[in-house]
């Protein structure tokens, strides 16, 4: 046969550097955390003061992936965080903490697919023509499936278009706001050190962490990253530096448009609505209105990647045989671990139907889609902080190699993690908006899943 009638080899969609940056980028979901997280962590938090939050989280995230960097150049797997712990702490904790993964990334799919009918509902209402939100939830399921099991190089191309839009948003908003205010948009006041301690600074640490949640899945993607061991560290250092300056930089021009000394009276006042007020005082109701759209492409762009991300867990899991090994079923043409998309893609489908179901008796939004979302945020942050106590111990075996710089950067993050995770299980009911008193013992699964694992 000719050189020019030889079969050539299917083209595999291997993800480059900036794929991956975006995937992670619409897990974080900057828009949905600003408008979401950050009314709560001033109102609630420190109040003007809310921006040192925002800087610690990220200094501490920063550290984090130094250490995360440097095993993850060494171990390559898309198990991520469980394949981290168990090269740490030892293979049992690792398989434990593989089982709270898959707990965490389902619950905050499951309550994003949810949610994403939910503010879909919404905004059909507002603009006269409602459409139920099991619809909404459904299209939302069926959009994230097929894109997810299609290929991840065709939903990080509708994810970069998300996310470009959503910043452009809040880069007009930051805008307006200094050219309105001049420096009075950056007030000092809310840097000052008699401050970094003040009463409510948990909360605002919680709320601030929780905003960057979704940092810590470019792991998942090693298998099909076109070079895992340049791209993934890469990747995980360009989300974290991007992400943490734009809600620095947010947070603080949000507290110069309310004023320091009104910011936490104004947030209570306006509640969730905060910065969508702020918009459409700085840049217009036609903005205001547009922001509320996108809040719903921001949630569908989270959803879709963390959709993923918990698919890449069920697959790493079906491969080490600690889930039914049928999930383990890998499309080396597509790049997907397609077996264990259509599961998640099917266990979201039974969790949105009960959640329809029970919709009949309470109202969705109130009672059950916080809960899951809480739960997923408590459980991937708890997962980072395992991820770093398991570096910790790693680079101590391997502290020639690593040097004083990666060792001292792993154990601020591992203390910081750690206190993060104190902190968010304290507040649990905050997180999850729900005060029925069993939710705030919801935390407790994942001891019992991790000791089971």
């Amino acid at each position: 046969m000719s050189r020019s009638t030889a079969a050539k080899p299917p083209r595999t969609h291997k993800l480059s550097t900036q794929f991956i940056v975006f995937m992670v980028l619409a897990a974080a979901a900057p828009l949905a955390s600003m408008i979401g997280n950050l009314p709560i962590a001033i109102s609630r938090g420190t109040g003007a003061n809310v921006p040192v939050a925002f800087l610690i989280a990220g200094l501490i995230l920063v550290a984090f992936t130094t250490g995360y960097a440097f095993i993850g150049r060494r171990v390559v797997s898309t198990g991520a965080f469980y394949t981290y712990v168990a090269e740490g702490l030892g293979k049992p904790l690792g398989v434990g903490t593989a089982y709270c993964a898959i707990i965490s990334y389902g619950a905050f799919a499951f309550g994003l697919a949810a949610a994403c009918g939910y503010f879909d509902e919404q905004v059909s209402i507002a603009v006269g023509h409602r459409v139920d939100w099991t619809i909404c939830a459904a299209v939302s399921v069926l959009l994230t499936g097929i894109l997810n099991y299609r290929s991840m190089d065709a939903s990080t191309k509708l994810l970069a278009v998300i996310i470009i839009v959503e910043t452009a948003v809040l880069v007009v908003f930051d805008v307006s706001v200094v050219a309105a205010k001049g420096w009075a948009a950056f007030p000092l006041s809310s840097f000052a050190p008699s401050q970094w301690l003040a009463p409510g600074v948990g909360v605002s640490l919680m709320t601030a962490f929780t905003c960057f949640v979704g940092f810590e899945s470019g792991a998942l993607y090693s298998k099909e990253a076109a070079d895992p061991v340049r791209s993934i560290p890469l990747a995980s250092y360009v989300s974290v530096i991007l992400i943490g300056s734009f809600y620095l930089i947010t947070a603080w021009i949000t507290i110069g448009a309310i004023g320091p000394g009104e910011a936490k009276s104004q947030a209570i006042a306006h509640g969730g609505t905060l910065i969508l007020d702020l918009i459409k005082q700085y840049d217009g109701e036609t903005a205001s209105d547009i922001a509320g759209v996108l809040l719903c492409t921001s949630m569908l762009a989270t959803y879709i990647a963390i959709h993923a991300a918990a698919s890449r867990y069920v697959y790493a899991l079906s491969r080490e045989g600690l889930l039914p090994r049928a999930l383990a079923r890998f499309d080396e043409v597509r790049n997907v671990p397609v077996a264990a998309t259509l599961c998640m893609s099917a266990a979201t489908v039974v969790c949105v139907t009960v959640i329809a179901i029970a919709a009949g008796r309470t109202d969705p939004y109130a009672a059950i889609i916080p809960v899951l979302i809480g739960m997923g945020t408590l459980g991937i942050i708890a997962l980072q902080a395992a991820a770093a106590i398991a570096i910790v111990f790693y680079v101590i075996r391997r502290r020639k190699e690593a040097g004083p710089v990666v060792l001292v950067a792993s154990l601020c993050a591992a203390v910081g993690l750690v206190i993060a995770l104190t902190t968010l299980c304290i507040n649990f009911t905050l997180l999850s908006t729900v005060n029925t008193p069993f939710v705030a013992w919801l935390p407790v699964m994942y001891l019992v899943t991790l000791g089971t694992g």
